[in-house]
């Protein structure tokens, strides 16, 4: 059975290790590939002969195709819907033959986001943190901003203020969420950085889910000095080595861990959505897939510096 990734570039990406890793310690007989797709035709095509072949089970999706995943789903989950991208396709095929399963069948997409639930479960796993009673800064309008959102919203935090550059964009992405952030009106605020001083003197949770990091000698999204003990700081970005804000972050007494944590919880929601539309329930070998993109991490780290 065949699974893998759409995107564009996904040469560099962790996720042919740790699935493969899950797959092997799972006794699953499956293969993990990687499907680049250099523009939404070919995204499509992909998506459209995948579909066809019972051999596949499904993609993730990682950019820039999470919108046009969106709009080749069949059906999509609530989180999906919020958030207005899919970063996980799965075939449903009905009527599927026990004595053929190579055997024509329909086949619906059903559209999901795991990015959410990976940035919760990865806050309380790794940072220990208290999602109802944290008080969140998410810096970003972007789709990773936006699963953030819906999925903090959604425990409820305490509360959550949306920062950007410009905060009619901040607020559009509040207004975007719909249903999930009903029930917390009042306490999810679109702000600019130039509120975050005030803001961080009562925010517990920092979670950065912009861009910077992933170049050399980018600056810290937030100076860094105003970060303290009582803070624990996400930053999205993994596989850069130490970025700004985590430097700064540690170096002021914050919890602080990038975002490899939130990528392999991703993948673990995603094994299990699969493995049951397989009919199967599994639990996903979290530390497996850790090591696994550890070790493939430390290779790249080693052949970098020869």
């Amino acid at each position: 059975m065949r699974t893998g990734l759409l995107g564009y570039p996904i040469a560099h990406s962790l996720s042919p290790c740790m699935h493969n890793a899950a797959y092997e310690a799972l006794g699953f007989d499956w293969e993990y590939g990687l499907y680049a797709c250099e523009d939404v035709a070919a995204f499509n095509a992909t998506v459209a002969a995948a579909a066809t072949d019972p051999e596949f089970i499904g993609f993730n999706v990682t950019m820039p195709y999470k919108r046009d995943a969106f709009a080749v789903s069949d059906e999509l989950s609530a989180a999906a819907r919020a958030t207005g991208g899919v970063n996980v396709l799965t075939f449903e095929r009905k009527g599927r033959s026990t004595t053929q399963p190579s055997a024509t069948c329909a086949t619906r997409i059903a559209g999901t986001s795991t990015d959410g639930a990976g940035i919760v479960r990865s806050l309380e796993r790794d940072g220990d943190v208290d999602i109802a009673a944290a008080r969140v800064l998410i810096c970003g309008t972007g789709p990773t901003a936006a699963a953030a959102l819906v999925a903090l919203a959604e425990v409820p935090a305490a509360s959550i203020a949306v920062l950007s550059r410009d905060v009619r964009r901040a607020q559009a992405l509040i207004d975007a969420a719909g249903a999930p952030l009903a029930e917390a009106a009042g306490s999810v605020w679109a702000a600019g950085y130039d509120e975050a001083p005030g803001l961080l003197r009562d925010a517990t949770v920092l979670v950065d889910a912009t861009s910077l990091g992933m170049r050399l000698g980018d600056p810290a999204v937030l100076p860094v000095e105003l970060l303290g003990l009582q803070h624990t700081v996400l930053d999205v970005v993994y596989g850069q080595g130490q970025t700004a804000l985590l430097r700064g972050a540690m170096a002021a007494g914050a919890r602080a861990f990038d975002g490899l944590g939130m990528l392999v919880e991703q993948a673990a929601l995603t094994i299990e959505l699969w493995a049951q539309a397989q009919g199967r329930a599994v639990q996903a070998p979290r530390a497996v897939m850790l090591q696994a993109a550890r070790a493939a991490l430390a290779e790249r780290s080693t052949g970098t510096q020869q």
